[in-house]
């Protein structure tokens, strides 16, 4: 089940929304900038409304007028979701567990990384069966509720 955002979240997501989008309008940097204020200087005016149906109604004429006012073909970043990176590497990554079969010589070169993941691998062992048990206590009979 999702979380559900405040208020003032989904008004900071709309704002950062709008300025990447104002990015993608906007190729140079002087005039980004300008338009960038005066899009600041409208959430500002309405940063202390204190009425929430005043608010939520303000908040869903933002989103309207960012809908039609959004560009058809956004800039992403290339390690973003939908970005031509992302998740390029994913196939490369290698286990964790793959560093148990090193061989010594080759532990031997990184001393302070192995010593502290054998403290970690100890410390996971130890509180691994507690963890289970805080779990199974918290956890209804019947499974969780959703």
């Amino acid at each position: 089940m999702a979380a559900f955002l405040t208020h003032q979240q989904k008004v900071l997501r709309l704002y950062k929304k709008s300025l990447r989008h104002l990015e993608s309008w906007c190729i140079h940097r002087d005039k980004y900038r300008y338009f960038a204020c005066l899009l600041r200087e409208r959430f500002d005016k309405n940063k202390n409304v204190n009425d929430m149906v005043k608010a939520t109604e303000l908040l869903r004429a933002g989103e309207e007028e960012f809908w039609a006012n959004q560009h058809p073909q956004p800039y992403v970043f290339a390690d973003s979701p939908g970005g031509i990176a992302y998740e390029r590497y994913e196939l490369y990554k290698i286990p964790e567990w793959a560093l148990d079969f090193w061989h010594p010589s080759e532990k031997a070169m990184y001393p302070d990384y192995f010593a502290k993941r054998e403290q970690w691998k100890k410390l996971q062992r130890e509180s691994w069966e507690r963890e289970i048990k805080q779990l199974q206590e918290e956890t209804p009979a019947d499974g969780p509720d959703n």
